[in-house]
């Protein structure tokens, strides 16, 4: 069984659609490109504040899993999802991928699932990220 992997994949697309419609396009980029074999679930998360210009930025959480570790698994994601954007929008489109920082792994995790997971406050990165607050 493979680990997953908890990323923060932002994408610059045009400002007037559904992020939820673009996240069904990524998750489907992801999931179902063959040279790159990801597992992927997303979630949305909503923006502050309005872009201002032709486009926005969106972030989505991205639950990752496949075979590799966590950076190989961020780069598939990353090119995958740059590859959907710019067909689907054009070239001044992009995508962008990274996992998440110690830190961020509850909010992100709770983001997701709607409760604290476990394991994820069993790593010492973690762990001395909670002991500082």
């Amino acid at each position: 069984m493979h680990v997953p992997c908890l990323a923060l994949l932002q994408v610059k697309a045009p400002s007037g659609i559904d992020p939820h419609v673009l996240e069904a396009t990524l998750t489907r980029a992801l999931n179902g490109d063959p040279t790159r074999p990801v597992v992927a679930e997303l979630e949305w998360l909503p923006a502050w504040r309005e872009g201002r210009g032709r486009r926005r930025r969106y972030a989505y959480v991205a639950v990752l899993q496949g075979a590799g570790e966590a950076s190989e698994l961020v780069r598939a994601a990353q090119r995958s999802a740059k590859r959907a954007v710019r067909k689907l929008y054009g070239e001044k489109c992009s995508a962008r991928a990274r996992t998440a920082e110690a830190g961020e792994l509850p909010t992100l995790w709770c983001s997701v699932r709607g409760t604290p997971h476990r394991g994820l406050l069993a790593s010492p990165a973690a762990l001395s990220s909670i002991r500082r607050r």
